[in-house]
């Protein structure tokens, strides 16, 4: 027995899509998920865009507040496209990972293709340097990059590329 690929991508998409609505139904819809997906079809409609959302939580050796007056996230299949409005955070990080950021973005768009490469253009002064999310990453004023599960990323204040994530 042999499954077709639009088979085995069909499947893929579905648990992605199921994956996606758990996490938003645990955490009331306040979640950070800025992987990208290899396969899906999302859309804002999960979301309403222009609503602020924001957070704050400390647990672990993790303390993370976020705020945010809109994002859009629409992915077809390997292509995603995302729009960030108005984003703030502010992260400590004692373990796993260390390190302290302050990421602030006025406006973003980017659009990747699956896990291997993408690009975003916007404007920011996100700092800081450590390690988090399984990356060792460093910023200055938006200039940095970070390297890891995520995979290589270059980053200035008016934009970047990144690529070959293995997550």
């Amino acid at each position: 027995y042999t499954q077709s690929t639009e088979a085995v991508y069909q499947r893929r998409v579905r648990k992605q899509w199921y994956q996606r609505r758990v996490r938003a139904w645990l955490t009331d819809n306040n979640f950070r998920c800025d992987h990208r997906v290899d396969a899906g079809s999302i859309s804002t409609e999960d979301r309403e865009f222009w609503a602020t959302d924001g957070f704050a939580a400390a647990k672990g050796g993790n303390a993370i507040a976020s705020y945010g007056l809109g994002q859009g996230h629409v992915s077809k299949g390997p292509i995603n496209m995302k729009v960030k409005v108005g984003q703030a955070s502010a992260q400590a990080v004692a373990g796993p990972g260390f390190g302290a950021f302050a990421d602030a973005t006025v406006a973003d768009v980017s659009v990747s293709a699956g896990n291997l490469v993408g690009a975003h253009v916007g404007l920011n002064a996100n700092t800081g340097v450590g390690v988090r999310n399984g990356n060792a990453e460093a910023h200055f004023l938006g200039f940095g990059g970070k390297i890891g599960a995520d995979g290589v990323e270059i980053n200035t204040p008016i934009g970047g590329v990144n690529a070959c994530s293995v997550m």
